[in-house]
């Protein structure tokens, strides 16, 4: 008999299905995907899947990443300031689709996107319209333009979609979001707007395709080998830890630490520890965590100090989150002490995004004691220890954190001349726009101060 087992491949095939079941209606402008917590990623793959070549469906679909924020004007800038970004020169031709399609023909030579980021989200879709008119063997198809969620604690783009529909989103143009079945934010029950609002509500069990899709991997045939057991162990481990329950956690870690002994291999002992800290730690357990995260830290220092290779990468993290473990409980100062630990281990081993986040993190943790002249020195080693990564990676990473903190410092505490040599670096490793990257951005937005025990103000 054969027994059918949920896949990743079959959910994703769902999504698929759900959507050819709206994709057919012409009336709609606003579709909604209601997500379980488990499926968020899934749908967001499928509409990424969507964007590119391999994507079955008619609608040409587009993503806008703008987190939503309720000033609505400064909002649709940053809105039209990303569609911007969609045409700027890329370094990587591989990845220049403005050109790309140039070269083929669909989009003619000369097209430039006509900006006006204070003219509002309407005439952000008047311009799209006209960039679709402009694409040959296009011109007919809608554009999907999506806004992903940012969270279920960010704020709700409600109130601005219902603005937008009865405003009237032109033909040619739909929209589509993402919500929280849990806890939903952009259920809009209005009749009068209701036939232009589609909700997408897939039936998953993404759990079960995970777990099954893992067996195969580990070879499921294979129950007693020891691996197999403790890979299924700590995925045992992880479950408990979205019920908050300590008894239960505390439990199948203590089952996963004895499989691991058990195997007689270190580096899944270490490994296991490590688990065992973040586990407790993502259900507040904070002394368990640490006693964990302890135990690993000395177990993988021996380790490294063997020239065993799997020591430093458990080292490090471990390292983070007892960090994160100590700056949660407002111990400044030791928190201070591990992250220039890891930034000085990181610097002799060459990890230049941890000689960054060590500095980074660091520098934060002055700040907030208030004491700048050792955060803006942090916030420079931290420029210097990740200059060594890729200008596309250090763009989209904590080090423009890292550079807003310097110059916020520089401008108070050094001389008009004394910047420039700083200036001129950033030039050379964010690009010259670099004043642009961070002229948004804002103290607040790097550090997240602790609003409460269990808060890690480590941006």
């Amino acid at each position: 008999m054969n027994i059918v087992t949920t896949s990743i491949a079959q959910e994703f095939y769902k999504l698929r299905e759900e959507w050819a079941r709206v994709d057919r209606l012409k009336s709609w402008k606003l579709a909604i995907w209601v997500a379980q917590y488990a499926d968020i990623e899934i749908i967001n793959h499928f509409m990424e899947t969507e964007r590119l070549a391999v994507g079955v469906f008619e609608d040409i679909f587009f993503r806008f990443d703008t987190p939503y924020t309720e000033d609505r004007e400064l909002y649709e800038r940053e809105l039209w300031l990303e569609y911007q970004e969609w045409f700027a020169p890329c370094p990587d031709p591989t990845f220049d689709i403005y050109n790309a399609l140039k070269q083929d023909g669909i989009l003619p030579k000369d097209f430039k996107p006509q900006i006006q980021p204070l003219s509002g989200f309407e005439n952000l879709l008047k311009e799209m319209l006209r960039f679709r008119s402009s694409l040959k063997g296009h011109s007919t198809k809608n554009f999907l333009l999506y806004f992903p969620s940012a969270g279920p604690e960010a704020p709700g783009r409600k109130n601005w979609l219902i603005e937008k529909i009865k405003k009237g989103v032109p033909e040619g143009i739909r929209l589509a979001t993402m919500d929280y079945g849990p806890a939903r934010k952009i259920h809009i029950p209005d009749p009068a707007l209701r036939p232009f609002i589609v909700e997408l509500i897939p039936q998953l069990d993404m759990r079960a395709a995970i777990n099954n899709d893992m067996d195969k991997a580990d070879g499921s045939s294979d129950t007693v080998g020891i691996e197999n057991r403790l890979r299924k162990q700590i995925r045992r481990v992880m479950e408990t830890t979205a019920g908050h329950s300590v008894s239960a956690t505390g439990r199948e870690v203590k089952k996963m630490i004895a499989l691991a002994k058990e195997s007689n291999n270190n580096t899944a002992y270490i490994t296991s520890l490590l688990i065992a800290a973040q586990a407790h730690y993502a259900i507040k357990d904070t002394e368990v965590s640490e006693a964990y995260s302890d135990e690993a830290i000395t177990r993988a220092r021996t380790a490294m100090d063997e020239e065993d290779p799997a020591g430093y990468p458990v080292w490090r993290s471990c390292m983070m989150l007892k960090g994160g473990l100590l700056a949660s409980k407002r111990k400044w100062e030791a928190a201070i002490v591990i992250y220039d630990e890891l930034a000085e281990e990181a610097t002799k081993r060459g990890d230049a995004f941890f000689i960054m986040e060590g500095h980074r993190i660091s520098g934060h943790l002055y700040f907030i004691r208030g004491r700048h002249q050792q955060a803006f020195e942090k916030s420079l080693l931290a420029l210097v220890g990740g200059s060594y990564l890729d200008k596309a990676a250090l763009r989209q990473s904590t080090f423009v954190h890292a550079a807003f903190l310097a110059v916020h410092l520089g401008k108070k505490m050094k001389a008009p001349d004394e910047m420039e040599v700083l200036y001129a670096s950033l030039s050379e490793w964010l690009g010259e726009d670099w004043p642009e990257l961070l002229e948004g951005m804002s103290i607040d937005d790097i550090l997240v101060k602790p609003k409460g025990r269990f808060s890690i103000p480590i941006g």
